[in-house]
């Protein structure tokens, strides 16, 4: 059996791969401020992203690969709070993945952080940041040591697995609302890059969504 930690695992993408491993008889460690009841094949534990000894107490030895799915919720949060949520806590993640020993660290970033749009100037806007964020943890994802995948998703919604996205090399675009992947599609497609092993690993990914409208 293989064992799994997913950061984030209380909700959106983080629940769906927790969902998605668990159903196929593999080991999660599912992390959270506010875990869920445990389950079968997830353990639930509770730690703080800012918190680097709680985390590195969370992950535990013997994983094969963590999933970083952490977002700051709700809006106008401080700055520094957002940076440190963001940034910080994805940091303290991969140090403790690579402290205890995980073959592979899977991150969920977001497209088009490269360049400017409507979308990032309203995300910014709303969480200060946020662009800037997001290409700063997946910088230090890069420069970190461990075997990393990122994965940049377009707009999230709740819609059913279809199984009609796939991934492709990141390339310059722009974030825009039209493209969209539901959750449990995205949750298929990272889950997959991590079964694909050293194919994916050591790069930037973004998701081709079929859907546009």
């Amino acid at each position: 059996m293989t064992r799994y930690a997913v950061v984030g695992a209380s909700s959106g993408t983080g629940e769906a791969i927790t969902q998605l491993l668990s159903a196929r008889g593999d080991h999660v460690i599912a992390i959270s401020r506010r875990p869920a009841a445990a389950r079968d094949n997830v353990t639930p534990v509770a730690a703080d992203v800012q918190d680097a000894a709680s985390l590195e107490k969370a992950l535990g030895d013997g994983i094969d690969t963590v999933f970083f799915t952490v977002d700051t919720h709700g809006f106008r949060k401080p700055r520094a709070d957002i940076h440190s949520v963001m940034v910080r806590g994805c940091i303290n993640a991969m140090e403790a993945a690579i402290k205890n020993g995980a073959r592979r660290f899977v991150l969920l970033s977001v497209i088009g952080a490269e360049d400017s749009s409507w979308i990032w100037w309203l995300l910014n806007a709303v969480k200060p940041g946020m662009q800037e964020n997001v290409l700063e943890r997946e910088g230090a994802l890069k420069q970190s040591g461990i075997p990393y995948i990122i994965v940049r998703a377009p707009r999230l919604d709740d819609a059913k697995l279809t199984h009609g996205s796939s991934l492709k090399p990141s390339s310059r675009q722009r974030l825009g609302m039209k493209p969209h992947i539901s959750r449990q599609e995205l949750a298929y497609l990272m889950v997959h890059a991590a079964d694909a092993g050293t194919f994916y690993e050591g790069a930037t990914w973004d998701v081709a969504s079929e859907r546009k409208a």
